[in-house]
């Protein structure tokens, strides 16, 4: 099963509906779409990216699929996270998707930096409520990919334990190179 396919089943496996939750990298919307789908009429969809064209494509796909009046599109680095996410929903937030690196299609040299990533996780981790979800997909095949994975993969396995549950799914007979998925369980 692909990386993005598991945090797809990994995320579903722990959503009921008219939750609230946020994609904290838009890309091309799939990760939106799928977690609109989710939460259903009731729910909230933060959507996050620095791109106009991820923003662009984003709401192409979800107006397709007659769901955009559940998400709020942020034109925004997910490093903002806390800044644009209404307080009701700070710290009751129920799954989070990072799908990092860069916009397929797109320019590659744009990319998220393992800096901003940083942030934005330590963040994302207060928004969730208690039991709450997230997901990394990290992508080293390139340079800055590379050092974000490892930077990532470090901060959150560093987690308290006790706190946040992680788990790496990164099969160790696969080489250094493919994505793979993270995922952290606040308790």
């Amino acid at each position: 099963m692909k990386s993005t396919q598991l945090a797809h089943q990994l995320v579903s496996d722990r959503l009921e509906g008219s939750e609230v939750v946020v994609d904290a990298t838009a890309g091309n919307g799939h990760d939106t779409l799928f977690l609109a789908e989710q939460v259903g009429v009731t729910g909230v969809v933060y959507s996050f990216d620095v791109q106009e064209e991820a923003i662009r494509m984003t709401r192409s796909r979800l107006e397709e699929a007659q769901i955009s009046d559940r998400v709020i599109m942020c034109e925004t680095g997910h490093e903002n996270l806390d800044e644009v996410i209404r307080a009701p929903h700070l710290g009751n937030i129920s799954a989070i998707m990072f799908n990092l690196g860069y916009l397929p299609g797109g320019d590659h040299s744009i990319t998220t930096l393992k800096g901003t990533t940083l942030t934005a996780l330590r963040k994302a981790l207060e928004c969730l409520r208690d039991g709450g979800f997230l997901t990394a997909l990290c992508y080293p095949g390139h340079d800055e990919g590379l050092e974000e994975s490892v930077e990532v993969l470090t901060f959150l396995e560093s987690l308290d334990q006790a706190h946040f549950l992680t788990k790496n799914y990164r099969d160790a007979s696969i080489p250094d190179n493919v994505p793979f998925l993270v995922s952290v369980q606040k308790s």
